[in-house]
């Protein structure tokens, strides 16, 4: 990045404007999610950061001055440094319940290159934090987030899900990351199940040939989305989230910690599950792996089947689309 200047001025950035709908749910997200000190005017508020500075119209406010087209609710677009690796940040963001659009992703900014996640404040406008510490390089890597080739072969339904589809689930507990045993078949409410191969783990490589394997590549991405979404998918009725794959305990623990997921992954490192309820599997290098895949279980019982998924990424929000057209 190459930048051009003359004779320096004695110019700074002062100040910018956002206007808002609603006072008390755009105040509690700048202060929470966003660590604004709350500056209370004559009519309405600012938000503070540091010297620097967001005004605000909203409800009350009649500005005196406005640009020539004036600044609306939900049209606005701000990076904020986050000074330390970004999936602090990310962790930050899911325990407000906000919603990751895109992300982590390699974005320029002030300082030049940066890793960013995208999400918006409570009127849609949009938001990004930004990152330049770098340990969050390694939450971009090809090998264990949201990178995906675009040569990625598609999979295609060989057939392989379809006796899934009103299956009533075995008795039959599984090791779960959070140190339980969950037995799907005793849960109550609806329960969502992305099953998946294996996971990435740092520092080794990938199987031989694994970009190659229609559905294999993009077990991260698919739990990334579910991570992204879990704040959405409770609020349209879902009770409980559970990754799945046949990894061992400890591989999945890593995982886990590793990308922050709010909610358990159950290991199926025996294929007790695959076997009793006949899920599709596909063998590589000595190891047999579950093919991609999602379960909606409603007490017990298996209503909807995801079969094949792809992109991996986008799993959650097919499950979102599926949930609100119901």
């Amino acid at each position: 990045m190459t930048t051009e200047s003359t004779m320096p001025l004695p110019v700074k950035l002062d100040h910018c404007v956002i206007h808002v709908f609603d006072w008390e749910r755009s105040n509690a997200f700048y202060r929470d999610v966003m660590g604004a000190e709350l500056v209370q005017r004559p009519v309405g508020w600012a938000y503070r950061f540091g010297d620097r500075q967001l005004n605000v119209h909203g409800p009350g406010v009649a500005p005196a001055e406005v640009a020539r087209l004036p600044v609306q609710p939900g049209n606005s677009d701000f990076c904020f440094e986050w000074s330390g690796p970004i999936a602090d940040a990310i962790a930050h963001l899911q325990r407000n319940g906000v919603t990751i659009e895109r992300g982590p992703l390699e974005r320029f900014g002030a300082r030049g290159a940066g890793i960013s996640v995208y999400f918006r404040d409570p009127d849609g406008s949009l938001m990004e934090f930004m990152s330049y510490d770098s340990r969050s390089r390694e939450t971009t890597s090809p090998r264990n987030l949201n990178v995906l080739p675009d040569t990625l072969p598609i999979p295609h339904d060989d057939g392989g899900a379809r006796h899934l589809a009103g299956l009533r689930l075995p008795a039959l507990a599984l090791h779960a990351t959070d140190g339980t045993q969950v037995d799907l078949s005793r849960l109550s409410g609806r329960t969502v199940v992305y099953i998946y191969p294996r996971t990435g783990v740092p520092g080794q490589a990938s199987p031989d040939g694994w970009d190659a394997i229609p559905g294999a590549r993009g077990c991260t991405p698919q739990s990334c989305s579910f991570r992204d979404h879990f704040a959405e998918l409770k609020q349209l009725g879902v009770a409980q989230v559970f990754g799945l794959s046949a990894q061992d305990i400890d591989e999945q623990r890593e995982t886990a910690e590793r990308l922050h997921l709010p909610f358990p992954v159950l290991s199926d490192a025996g294929l007790r599950l695959a076997r009793a309820i006949d899920l599709p599997t596909f063998a590589v290098t000595g190891m047999t792996l579950l093919k991609r895949m999602v379960l909606v279980i409603d007490d017990s019982v298996v209503t909807k089947v995801f079969y094949p998924v792809f992109p991996p990424d986008k799993s959650a929000e097919e499950v979102i689309d599926w949930l609100k057209a119901g």
